[in-house]
């Protein structure tokens, strides 16, 4: 009977828990997506190495799956909660009728368990032809063919699905046993009677807090901005963090007292139409739920901050992986001390070992790079460019290598370019870095002449920018390439040799690698030589992974919180539509109009939606040009178009989320 019961139920109030509903069917389909991506690499020709970074990327989401799994779990007793308390009035009929707590307890663990396990249902069922879609998004990162394509449901992920949001659930159930046991009749009955009261009117007050907010808030972005994300355990940084949590809470909590006040000192307003009660709903609101106001608007700034991040870090690294790896491979010999230093080129020391380069190369440069004995720290320590500015902090001393012109212009050669002149005692800038160029530009207009050691040489005016190597990224700042004949007094600190494969580039990849990896097992000399090799399969691989791991946490983590957010301030609404219900029918009984009501409803949801996202915003702009900044770490790439692209979905989600509560609002109230 009481199953029945709680089916009737269920099915009768599917449009008010259809925010509800859709909220956990989501959060579920979001798990079960992003922990199925293991399975799905059985449909992906992928190799060894992509394998291990396809391992990487599924382990890590599990690990922040745990964390999701509390965020959605807080969601759904929140929610819960605000269920309950809609429903107190329906719960004070049934104890008039002679039911009982616990029949009303268990009552609720039924309509609990049917939304669950429709929830889970639906999402799972969705989440699996969704999955299918991320697993050919993962293949088109590393550049694989999906062979063996066949459709795949994740056990695992389905398990872990059922598993956490079952545990959940559970406690969902418990809880509602707890609440109810707390319940008198009376209470349940007035409850919609009960009008809640401001904690303060104090208009003095709420402008002080407002004041110190604001003021917060201020030195927090100062303080982000100087410190940047470089450092993150640098005290100002944490300091920054604290002061912009303190400063959001201050902010709604000034709201509670200080918004009624400061409108209600515009009469024409504040008495036009319905404003006057419009306002006493959202102050009300403000005043009782400030607390989750200002978690939301940190959730959402997190939601901002890491999608735009992962998907511009993700971006930069792939544009920064085409341009860094200008040869098939790259080998290179640090050279420790001056025992280590010998006319031989690296090649010749390959051949030593057993290994000849002309077996995969007719086209391959031996070149080193030698100490200048010029600090880069010393060389920037006035630069105006903030990028630099800021790299300075974590930068360890290092001195800028020299280059001879003969190997800068071979290595120019296999790059397509023109081979370069310079004049008597010139030296050339080089970078391999794009983010540099300003610093390096500023540099070389206002300096004329550096000293290299003891010998003073003139700047070219024209700089390049041009990798030297195939790596994971530029790590060559500043490379100074002068004339061979100046060169000999310096000493060497690491030997190169780059080469394009003569053949089929994967076949000699193949083959090449291989080679290595006997060296490295069988050869001691290897070891000891500090041989290295990096070709750009490898440098690809790597980076594809690591790109791979931050878009897809960035993601994840970032739809989770702007669904939790829209679905809490969503239910917050549609709960308090229930117990405004008296205040509504006294309106209709005074002649006010239906329209007039739904706008009134329109203004109170949309500013009630508005105000956390208008702050995230606000806190984004910052925390944006700051991580910006980090990107520019990984490449130059223009992030604008990237950020404003984010910020529009975001903005679109939550959109529909308000429209939702606006119109499930006025059905309650209208119907």
């Amino acid at each position: 009977m009481l199953f029945k019961l709680s089916y009737r139920n269920v099915k009768r109030s599917m449009k008010d828990y259809s925010i509800y509903f859709l909220t956990l069917a989501l959060g579920v389909c979001i798990f079960y997506i992003f922990n199925s991506l293991e399975s799905q690499t059985i449909m992906m020709d992928l190799s060894q190495n992509k394998k291990s970074y396809v391992e990487l990327i599924s382990k890590t989401i599990s690990a922040v799956s745990v964390f999701v799994s509390f965020v959605l779990g807080f969601l759904i007793i929140y929610a819960n909660n605000f269920i309950i308390k809609r429903r107190n009035k329906e719960f004070g009929i049934y104890m008039t009728l002679g039911i009982s707590k616990n029949k009303i307890s268990f009552m609720l663990f039924y309509e609990t368990l049917i939304i669950g396990i429709l929830s889970l249902a639906v999402g799972i069922f969705i989440g699996t032809f969704l999955s299918q879609g991320l697993a050919s998004v993962t293949a088109s990162m590393f550049e694989v063919n999906m062979t063996k394509y066949k459709f795949v449901f994740s056990k695992e992920s389905a398990f872990k699905s059922i598993l956490y949001f079952g545990i959940t659930f559970i406690l969902v159930m418990l809880l509602n046993f707890k609440v109810l046991s707390k319940y008198n009749l009376i209470d349940l009955i007035n409850s919609g009677k009960n009008n809640e009261k401001l904690k303060t009117n104090n208009l003095i007050l709420s402008v002080f807090l407002f004041v110190i907010s604001i003021i917060c808030l201020s030195i927090a972005y100062k303080l982000i901005l100087e410190n940047q994300l470089i450092n993150i355990s640098n005290n100002k940084f944490k300091i920054s963090i604290a002061l912009g949590i303190v400063g959001t809470f201050l902010f709604f909590r000034a709201l509670a007292g200080f918004l009624i006040k400061a409108t209600q000192s515009s009469k024409n307003y504040y008495l036009k139409n319905l404003n006057a009660f419009t306002l006493r709903q959202l102050n009300s609101k403000i005043n009782t739920h400030y607390i989750s106001l200002s978690i939301i608007c940190i959730m959402l700034f997190v939601a901002i901050g890491m999608s735009s991040s992962a998907i511009s870090i993700k971006n930069a690294i792939e544009k920064t992986s085409k341009i860094q790896t200008p040869y098939d491979m790259t080998i290179t010999k640090d050279v420790n001390d001056e025992k280590d230093v010998n006319d031989k080129d690296l090649n010749d020391s390959l051949k030593g070992l057993g290994m000849d380069i002309n077996k995969y190369s007719d086209e391959f440069v031996n070149y080193n790079l030698y100490d200048s004995k010029v600090e880069f720290s010393s060389m920037f320590k006035d630069t105006n460019d903030n990028f630099l500015k800021q790299q300075m902090k974590i930068l360890e001393k290092f001195n800028n290598p020299i280059m001879k012109l003969s190997s800068y212009n071979k290595l120019r050669e296999m790059q397509g370019k023109e081979k370069v002149q310079i004049k008597e005692k010139e030296v050339v800038l080089l970078t391999d870095m794009n983010q540099l160029k300003p610093a390096i530009e500023e540099y070389i207009k206002e300096n004329d002449n550096i000293r290299i050691d003891k010998e003073d040489f003139k700047i070219c005016k024209n700089y390049e920018c041009m990798p030297i190597e195939t790596g994971v990224m530029g790590m060559n700042f500043v490379v100074f390439v002068i004339d061979d004949k100046y060169v000999e007094n310096f000493n060497e600190i690491r030997n190169y040799v780059s080469l394009n494969y003569n053949g089929n580039k994967e076949d000699i990849e193949n083959k090449i690698v291989n080679e290595f990896e006997h060296l490295e097992k069988d050869s001691k000399q290897y070891d000891e030589l500090g041989i290295s090799p990096y070709s750009r399969t490898m440098a690809f691989e790597n980076n594809m992974g690591i790109s791979s791991v931050f878009l897809y946490v960035g993601i994840y983590i970032g739809v989770v919180f702007l669904i939790s957010s829209a679905a809490v301030l969503a239910l917050s609404q549609l709960s308090g539509a229930n117990e405004s219900l008296g205040r509504y029918k006294v309106l209709k009984k005074l002649g006010v109009s239906t329209t007039m009501i739904n706008k009134s409803i329109f203004i109170q949801v949309l500013l009630y939606f508005i105000l956390p996202i208008s702050l995230a915003l606000v806190h984004s702009i910052f925390g944006i040009k700051v991580a910006n900044n980090v990107v520019a770490i990984f490449g130059d790439y223009d992030t604008v178009g990237n950020n404003i692209f984010v910020i529009g979905t975001i903005l679109l989600v939550y959109t529909v989320y308000f429209v939702m509560t606006y119109k499930n609002y006025k059905r309650i109230v209208n119907k």
